[in-house]
């Protein structure tokens, strides 16, 4: 990083922790050889005459990730940027690492600290905090030493470093975060909304959150009281009306009274995603409906959830997707591939990644 800069951070830590850097400068430029560089549309790979996708951007960066407000990152050589669906490198490919976008920016790592980009690849808070985290609710956590606390998006701290541990960013109004062994729910303003009392918490969805007491898990509502009480081995988050949970070796699907509505009778479970919900039965992967009724068998090595219409599913050593249907629509021939966003999907073969795009 440019001396300037430097030397403005520094400054910046020795007035104290009380606000960080929020700044436009622009991108320090590292390279041009590849800003802006169409990419040819809809190429199609050759693989000894099986029906396989088109690119919609072809396979030449060392590994990708989902598209995100319309931005995916790629790396180039040993340093990341961010590629528009066009192909084109829009934010020049000069960072260590990097974060999808959330709520209009981006983190970034340069010279081992990490800062937020907005779209156009210019810094809003420079290089200098610790580890990256998502926006969300328009606050992000950061540490300083050995503490967590909060910035906004112009880089001002609004929650004071006080917290061991921040297990889940703002959403409805509440982040859950750790204290003195303990975990509780914060407001905006840093106040402990519900005290600092279970052993585990996830954050809130559709008004309930997922708490640990006496080693076992159950949902509380956001005045901290129990609506299902601690029961499971193992709970996660309502994404919509069920949630998956683990009551002994199984797994099953509750409602929001707690009500078994999916018997615990899987050896995995993951959340409803596109109507379907993935389940392990032994060793393989399969997906059910809502009424627990076996829609696609569990025929897979491995799987995820659905996203607009397809899931990523391994057969072999290869991954390909599969429909709501259950018939392969992409055959397995990726060595690595990422789920369905805004339209396309990353994939990687022997070390060099692409997009292709949604047939459906």
């Amino acid at each position: 990083m440019a001396l300037f800069y430097k030397q403005l951070l520094l400054k910046s830590f020795q007035l104290g922790v009380t606000g960080f850097i929020a700044t436009t400068v622009p991108l320090i430029t590292l390279s041009s050889t590849l800003a802006n560089t169409p990419i040819s549309f809809e190429t199609k790979a050759q693989d000894q005459g099986r029906k396989i996708p088109f690119y919609r951007i072809p396979a030449r960066f060392y590994n990708g990730s989902q598209f995100s407000e319309g931005l995916a990152p790629v790396r180039i050589g040993n340093k990341y940027g961010f590629i528009n669906k066009r192909g084109r490198l829009v934010i020049q490919a000069n960072f260590e690492e990097v974060l999808d976008f959330s709520e209009g920016l981006a983190a970034v790592k340069l010279d081992s600290k990490w800062g937020y980009i907005n779209r156009e690849g210019r810094f809003k808070i420079l290089p200098q905090l610790e580890q990256p985290d998502f926006f969300s609710d328009g606050l992000v956590s950061v540490k300083v030493g050995d503490k967590y606390g909060f910035i906004n998006r112009q880089g001002k701290v609004v929650i004071q470093p006080q917290f061991d541990e921040v297990n889940s960013g703002f959403e409805g109004g509440l982040a859950a975060v750790k204290l003195d062994d303990k975990y509780g729910y914060i407001n905006k303003q840093g106040q402990f909304a519900i005290k600092a009392q279970f052993e585990g918490a996830f954050l809130f969805k559709n008004g309930l959150a997922a708490v640990k007491s006496g080693g076992k898990w159950g949902f509380i509502n956001k005045s901290g009281k129990f609506v299902i009480q601690p029961q499971f081995d193992e709970a996660n988050f309502f994404r919509d009306e069920l949630t998956p949970v683990k009551m002994g070796e199984k797994y099953g699907f509750i409602n929001k009274q707690g009500k078994f509505v999916i018997a615990a009778k899987f050896d995995g479970a993951s959340e409803f995603r596109d109507d379907l919900a993935k389940i392990k039965v032994g060793d393989k992967y399969g997906y059910i409906n809502r009424e627990g009724k076996i829609i696609i068998e569990p025929t897979f090595e491995d799987a995820t959830a659905f996203s607009e219409g397809l899931a990523q599913v391994k057969v072999g050593a290869k991954w390909g997707y599969i429909n709501k249907g259950g018939q392969l629509v992409i055959e397995p021939q990726f060595d690595e591939v990422r789920r369905f966003s805004e339209g396309v999907a990353n994939v990687c073969v022997s070390g060099k990644c692409g997009f292709i795009r949604n047939p459906l």
